[in-house]
């Protein structure tokens, strides 16, 4: 599957791949990307978003396959570090469940895991809510300045695509995601970011899935909301390259719980050495 892909700084450094979220398309990690001018960045529109909407229908297992076809083919060594917000997320940890050869480090933020009995009660609910205006507009409202999106026409552009059944499709897809097998065997350094001013089940999510993977830690950012990630890219943009090259994650980035260490970066519950 050929992803549209953006592209942006030297070939032969190091490649980080940004996964969007799940009402828009990847124009909108422009302001990290730009943060960032020393990477390899490669942004892809995911399967039925912006300009991949031809290649939907959106399925998770599709679009983590799409992204490894991509680390494959735009990447000197066929790997790469992975940064998911919310849906993105979700892609990223599918990915890392099938085919973690293909990940150096991960970072993932505002990421949503269905840990109840009723899975399937989820997703048809899901569907349901999604056709309605009031709860995308709800969904819109936390992603989106309301100024900003009415000067904005990628914005208009993913709203038109985000609409009706189509977006009832793509939430089926995220309401439905369970923690995927094979993440237990996933090696890659994974940092799991949750905004404090989220809702406290995104940081139980977040512990579910750091327990599930043998080099991840789970850390909250003060202050911040969902939609962090575009309202704040000098501070994300810090994070994920402190993240990636090892160093101290900036002074907004604190434990998840009183018990963790700030400095457990790498992970080394089970004693591996941490992927570089």
């Amino acid at each position: 599957m050929d992803l549209f892909v953006r592209e942006s700084g030297p070939v032969d450094a190091p490649a980080i791949v940004f996964l969007h979220g799940g009402l828009m398309s990847g124009w909108t990690w422009a302001p990290v990307v730009e943060r960032l001018p020393r990477y390899r960045c490669l942004v892809p529109d995911l399967p039925q978003y912006g300009k991949s909407v031809d290649l939907g229908p959106f399925e998770m297992a599709r679009a983590a396959d799409a992204v490894a076809e991509l680390i494959r083919t735009r990447t000197s060594t066929g790997r790469a570090h992975v940064v998911g917000f919310s849906l993105g997320a979700q892609v990223g940890l599918q990915l890392l469940a099938t085919q973690p050869q293909t990940v150096d480090r991960a970072v993932f933020t505002s990421t949503f895991v269905n840990t109840m009995p009723a899975v399937h009660l989820a997703r048809r609910l899901a569907g349901l809510f999604a056709r309605t205006t009031v709860f995308r507009w709800a969904l819109i409202s936390r992603y989106w300045d309301a100024h900003d999106a009415a000067q904005n026409e990628g914005y208009r552009r993913d709203a038109r695509l985000n609409s009706g059944r189509q977006f009832a499709h793509i939430a089926v897809a995220s309401a439905g995601f369970t923690v995927p097998l094979g993440l237990e065997k996933a090696f890659a350094p994974a940092l799991f970011v949750t905004g404090d001013k989220e809702l406290r089940l995104l940081r139980r999510w977040a512990a579910v899935l750091t327990r599930s993977m043998p080099n991840a830690v789970d850390r909250l950012a003060a202050g911040m909301g969902h939609n962090w990630p575009l309202r704040n890219p000098d501070l994300f943009s810090h994070v994920v390259d402190a993240w990636l090259t090892q160093t101290a994650l900036p002074a907004e980035i604190g434990p998840a719980s009183p018990q963790q260490p700030v400095g457990d970066y790498a992970g080394s519950r089970t004693g591996r050495p941490a992927a570089r």
